[in-house]
């Protein structure tokens, strides 16, 4: 039976590919749709996410600088342990357990999961709140980059393209290099102006964005926001021997360096300037998914308008 359930989910979800303006909770999107015209005078819920784990550092810096914003109810679903780089692979074969834990900011509710990113979101709009789903579905702030060709690996975007097959706008959060160098002067405004952008969209139209925040130093602000395509850089590394007794080899996956040429894309070089990069999430097998250049172009235009009315603080 169990199976059998997953196959007509991911059945509806082909179909919604199909049917732009269709969504695995249609019913309680075109309710809502017509309650965002003005969200910044209503606070909305968010879910948050991430790959690192409920205790990672990421998804405390996400909270405190959210609950400083002070526009949303923030509910945590997130993974027991670190699922990194486990893209938007779930519990198939086994049961996965959801736990209600104690957080130590002052959020709505949190829960842990014992599976993937990608189970986390499951549970929650399938479980928790399928009857109140979120308005917009957060996950980071990744330990690291997901500039690039990364993201097809990533945890942490895995988990908001999940949301957006279902039908939920979503944003991906990581940051360059270390989480330390996170910049949390200029956060809560930018987190709150760029969530409340996303919801102001027409939903499929832009479903989500991968947000890379970039190696600043402590004394200096980011310089704003670009919208880029992603970059064509990606992570590669070759097997590390680990130990061998003949007949049984044993590798490590997890050296790799980021492969670029001199040509390198708009992304990187923003992130290299000090710019937040915003590179749009188009979650849909369809030639529709296909943005022309002077279609981007148009689009860069407005976001770096929006982006504008950001201001980037030491």
């Amino acid at each position: 039976m169990k199976i059998h359930f997953f196959r007509i989910q991911y059945l509806f979800c082909a179909l919604l590919l199909c049917f732009p303006l269709t969504t695995a909770f249609s019913k309680e999107r075109a309710l809502s749709i017509s309650e965002k015209s003005d969200q910044s005078k209503k606070r909305i819920k968010i879910l948050l996410t991430n790959d690192d784990g409920i205790s990672a550092k990421g998804m405390s810096l996400l909270v405190a600088n959210l609950l400083k914003a002070d526009f949303a109810d923030l509910y945590i679903v997130a993974p027991a342990t670190e699922q990194s780089a486990k893209s938007m692979s779930f519990s198939y074969t086994q049961p996965v357990s959801i736990e209600n834990v104690d957080y130590p900011q002052p959020v709505a509710g949190a829960w842990s999961v014992s599976g993937t990113p990608v189970d986390c979101v499951k549970l929650a709009l399938g479980d928790l709140f399928r009857d109140s789903l979120p308005d917009l579905v957060l996950s980071g702030i990744n330990h690291g980059s997901n500039a690039g060709r990364t993201i097809f690996y990533s945890g942490t975007a895995g988990a908001a393209m999940e949301a957006i097959l279902s039908g939920i706008p979503a944003i991906a959060f990581s940051q360059e290099q270390h989480i330390s160098f996170f910049q949390e002067d200029s956060a809560p405004e930018l987190l709150k102006k760029l969530s409340l952008y996303a919801l102001s969209i027409p939903f499929p139209i832009l479903t989500g964005f991968n947000v890379n925040f970039p190696a600043s130093e402590r004394n200096e602000a980011w310089k704003g926001m670009r919208l880029v395509a992603t970059g064509k850089e990606f992570a590669c590394g070759l097997p590390k021997l680990l130990s061998s007794d003949g007949k049984r080899k044993s590798f490590s996956l997890s050296d790799c360096q980021i492969v670029t040429d001199e040509d390198i894309s708009d992304e990187c070089r923003s992130l290299l300037d000090n710019y937040v990069t915003v590179v749009p999430l188009l979650v849909r097998n369809s030639p529709l998914a296909l943005t022309s250049e002077s279609e981007f172009q148009q689009l860069q235009a407005g976001f770096h308008n929006f982006a504008n009315t950001i201001a980037m603080r030491k």
